[in-house]
């Protein structure tokens, strides 16, 4: 089983978990900085009558030999930074190669 190139992995990006404060605020706590993976984003444009709403997604590939750090968990609800945007973990899964985990695919929204 071949891992995800490293030259395929080029990006960064903060993994937090969203608490809420004394006034019930949302604050992140940084959980992880995550290196050697690969994010692809994706906006869409929607219009409505009354407003136009872009909504952003992103697609967060984590190699299970290459990225880093190692034992990194994804929850839903966690909340991934990159490139100044703040994306809502949406499903997480975990890819097998040969019934071995080999990477996983997470679902981003803002």
């Amino acid at each position: 089983m071949r891992p995800i190139p490293r030259a395929m992995l080029p990006h960064s990006a903060a993994l937090m978990q969203p608490t809420a404060d004394a006034f019930a605020a949302e604050v992140l706590a940084p959980i992880a900085t995550l290196t050697r993976v690969r994010v692809e984003t994706l906006a869409s444009e929607t219009m409505t009558e009354e407003e136009t709403r872009v909504t952003q997604t992103a697609l967060l590939l984590f190699d299970l030999r290459n990225s880093r750090p190692r034992g990194t968990a994804f929850a839903p609800g966690q909340r991934v930074a990159f490139e100044g945007v703040t994306y809502r973990v949406q499903t997480v899964e975990t890819l097998l190669e040969n019934n071995r985990p080999h990477h996983v695919e997470v679902l981003l929204t803002t």
